[in-house]
């Protein structure tokens, strides 16, 4: 079986789309958050000489780059159209996630930066009724050169006003992150890779279970209450970078991972040893997220190939729908969640061609 699949809305967002979310928390969930992230050079070197400003003569690729980002807040209407709320300057985004509840009273959106911050901020109706993101909290790791690449809440199952936030970085470190008091207070930070740690992800089922997947092939699980800082398992099922991991909120056991290998991976978290299935995408896996209603389908950002849903209730994943729109890396993804019915509108984003898609199925 396969679904028809429909464009609704495009849009250039001006610097590199590498992330979109959707706020999960009623009444919010038409307002949409799209990260950018954008190489730059730094403003040009001059020198002074004799008296006359002139160039620097270093070459294009002796300029140290910066690393650009812009958050943007759009809303959708009429399950149509995205319409642009408020956009942000800030470093270089990579990835972001809402927390799936409200926290006292507020949509939470958290964002992994290059300048190696964790930024928490507010969903707020400000004095006009109009719904805005306002700055609450942050954090920065404390080492030279180290951008956050990925984040992960705890709260995928279980509501807590004092939730845990898993950040990787490109030292292939995690740091455990709680929030307590309007603040976030590091609780433990620790080697999980042997080169950038692509992607980390809580077991919703049991918060004290973090994944992990890094640039040295290994997929990993950790263990809050033993040693954090000691895996309790490591796959080598992945031959590259094991880019996403996504535990599913509505199936006790189920566990998705996603590589460079172009491989998925289906996994049943009481056995972890091997993966209870693998398959193909092609084009490098960057997100995988799945539908949030319960459903067997699993959305699959897939760099190089596009982006797909597939539906996983069978032995083998098969493709029932795709989206090829894109003319680039296709790297931001996400489900709408839908305040009623089912999930079947998606926002894609892709990066050199820097373009932000809303398309649905029907099935």
């Amino acid at each position: 079986m396969t679904f028809e699949v429909k464009k609704l809305f495009s849009w250039d967002t001006q610097y590199s789309a590498d992330s979109v979310e959707f706020c999960p928390v009623d009444p919010y969930q038409d307002y949409l958050a799209v990260g950018t992230y954008q190489l730059a050079d730094q403003e040009q070197s001059f020198e002074i000489c004799e008296q006359e400003t002139v160039k620097s003569n270093l070459l294009s690729s002796d300029v140290p780059k910066k690393r650009l980002g812009r958050l943007y807040l759009k809303k959708m209407i009429n399950e149509k159209d995205l319409v642009l709320v408020q956009q942000i300057d800030m470093p270089a985004i990579l990835d972001m996630k809402w927390c799936h509840h409200k926290i006292h009273g507020y949509p939470i959106l958290a964002i992994a930066n290059a300048s190696g911050q964790l930024i928490l901020y507010k969903l707020e109706t400000v004095n006009d009724g109009a719904v805005k993101l306002k700055f609450w909290i942050k954090y920065s790791i404390n080492e030279e050169d180290t951008l956050a690449l990925s984040l992960d809440w705890s709260t995928g199952k279980i509501h807590c006003e004092n939730p845990s936030i898993s950040v990787s970085d490109s030292k292939g470190k995690i740091s455990m992150l709680q929030l307590q008091n309007q603040e976030l207070i590091l609780q433990e930070r620790f080697v999980a890779h042997e080169f950038e740690a692509w992607i980390t992800a809580f077991d919703y089922w049991n918060p004290n279970i973090i994944y992990t997947g890094g640039d040295d092939c290994k997929f990993r699980g950790f263990d809050a209450r033993v040693n954090p800082a000691t895996p309790v398992f490591t796959s080598r099922a992945h031959n590259a970078g094991v880019t996403s991991i996504h535990r599913n909120a509505n199936s006790e056991y189920f566990l998705a991972s996603g590589s460079y290998d172009e491989n998925v991976c289906l996994w049943d978290t009481r056995q972890l040893k091997s993966a209870c299935s693998a398959t193909s995408l092609g084009g490098g896996i960057w997100r995988l997220k799945w539908e949030p209603h319960g459903r067997d389908l699993l959305l699959a950002a897939c760099m190089h190939n596009g982006f797909h849903i597939t539906d996983t209730s069978i032995s083998n994943i098969q493709i029932v729908a795709s989206f090829t729109e894109h003319e680039s890396l296709a790297y931001g993804v996400d489900w709408w969640p839908g305040s009623t019915g089912l999930s079947n509108i998606i926002a894609s984003a892709s990066f050199y061609d820097h373009l932000l898609c809303l398309w649905k199925f029907v099935v």
